[in-house]
């Protein structure tokens, strides 16, 4: 399988969580500002977190050159304050949608720090987290193919 793993990361945080997703899935994480899809994938994380209120625009930019017919479906992560998860997701799912690009209904979130909060996060519990959940997306990605 084809697999491709994209982030921004401001404070360091998403960065951490895609290295272990990259990990599990054989590959190395890149960040959004280099990073192409030139080739067909089979199944590309993309993360980033929401800082002032929304994803940076470098992942905009990113999602609207994405040719669909390269990539075959998209799964989400982000790191931040539990509050923002929904947000964060529903951004990067909505603007892949409009692409007409396939979004897995599950997605990665951990708490992420900033500043004094959440300070020992990403921990190792939620670096092992984001590495099962690359797997069990692998492993749901089989089952659904047609036979």
């Amino acid at each position: 399988m084809r697999t491709k793993v994209v982030y921004q990361s401001t404070t360091g945080n998403t960065k951490k969580v895609a290295e272990a997703i990259a990990s599990a899935a054989g590959c190395v994480a890149e960040p959004v500002a280099g990073a192409t899809v030139s080739e067909p994938v089979d199944m590309l994380f993309l993360g980033a977190a929401i800082h002032g209120n929304d994803v940076d625009a470098l992942v905009k930019k990113f999602i609207e050159g994405l040719d669909p017919a390269l990539v075959k479906q998209v799964t989400v992560f982000s790191t931040g304050f539990p509050e923002h998860k929904e947000k964060a997701v529903g951004i990067i799912k909505g603007l892949l949608a409009q692409r007409g690009i396939v979004v897995t209904d599950k997605c990665y979130f951990c708490r992420g720090k900033f500043l004094l909060f959440n300070r020992t996060h990403p921990d190792a519990a939620d670096l092992t987290g984001a590495e099962e959940f690359a797997r069990s997306a692998f492993t749901r990605q089989r089952s659904a193919r047609p036979f």
